[in-house]
């Protein structure tokens, strides 16, 4: 029995040591990421003039980031990142995504906006456990969409359950707006991801209303 007990240790503590390697590898990729995406931003070409459409964001790293400059660029929108502060880089916030993914209730720095200006809004977040964040359902539950056209679009590393895109699809309508499209692309996971170029090309050829 000692010796059982002395090998279920061993077990457990390999077990807790690989763990804790992942996890800093993961935190130290999303720092590293979120950098190397903020410094591309300033290339974008975002000039919306009396813009009527929007694209609003929830970002941790900076793929979905990427991909509301790269829309906002091809439709000549607006920007508007959505921030959850329960959510930022670090231990505590990728703990609480975890936690949280699949949920379709969050905190917003802002809830409550006036959207009458636009008449297409773009509504982007990473893929959480296969759903959308749950800072674009609060979001969307916040705002008055009557008559909005509104494109759902998502940056994953693997894939997406669809009752999820229709759960967003059925909170929109309950909102007044009408969800047309989802875009999506796969950045890949995090040590074997999309080219930069190659993904922000895959985004500009999805985002334009057929």
């Amino acid at each position: 029995m000692p010796k059982f007990k002395k090998m279920l240790w061993i077990i457990l503590g390999l077990i807790g040591l690989a763990t804790l390697i992942q996890t800093s590898t993961v935190l130290g990729i999303e720092y590293s990421q979120s950098k190397e995406n903020a410094k591309l931003l300033n290339a974008f070409d975002i000039n919306p003039n009396a813009a009527k459409t929007l694209v609003a964001y929830f970002s941790r790293s900076g793929n979905t980031e990427l991909m509301a400059y790269k829309i906002a660029e091809v439709t000549n929108g607006n920007i508007l990142n959505i921030q959850s502060p329960d959510y930022k880089l670090g231990l505590k916030g990728w703990i609480q995504a975890m936690v949280d993914a699949r949920k379709m209730r969050a905190v917003l720095a802002t809830k409550k906006l006036d959207l009458s200006t636009y008449d297409t809004i773009y509504v982007g977040s990473p893929i959480w456990l296969y759903s959308p964040a749950p800072p674009v359902f609060e979001f969307v539950r916040s705002n008055d969409l009557t008559g909005k056209t509104v494109i759902l679009f998502n940056s994953l590393n693997s894939k997406f359950e669809q009752k999820y895109i229709d759960q967003f699809s059925d909170l929109v309508n309950a909102q007044g707006g009408r969800v047309i499209k989802h875009i999506y692309v796969i950045r890949g996971r995090m040590t074997r991801q999309l080219d930069v170029e190659d993904f922000l090309q895959e985004v500009a050829k999805e985002s334009k209303i057929d």
